[in-house]
């Protein structure tokens, strides 16, 4: 039985309200094998840019690599 995982971080839509911009975060991941395709989509954090700063909120309680998502969006 062959199978191939694959895990990526990506952009979702990004959206604005009022003067923020908000990047959402999510995990990717997909396993394929002979007969069968799982995939799961998972928030992760969003990056809000606001006129003067810029920061990011964790959606989840595991480490989030702050740097990686910072590069990410920038």
């Amino acid at each position: 039985m062959d199978s191939k995982t694959k895990s990526v971080k990506e952009i979702g839509k990004i959206f604005k309200i009022g003067e923020r911009t908000f990047y959402p975060i999510i995990h990717i991941s997909t396993i394929e094998m002979d007969n069968a395709f799982f995939e799961s989509i998972s928030p992760v954090a969003f990056v809000v840019v606001e006129p003067l700063k810029k920061y990011v909120l964790p959606l989840t309680e595991e480490d989030v690599d702050i740097e990686e998502i910072i590069e990410l969006v920038f």
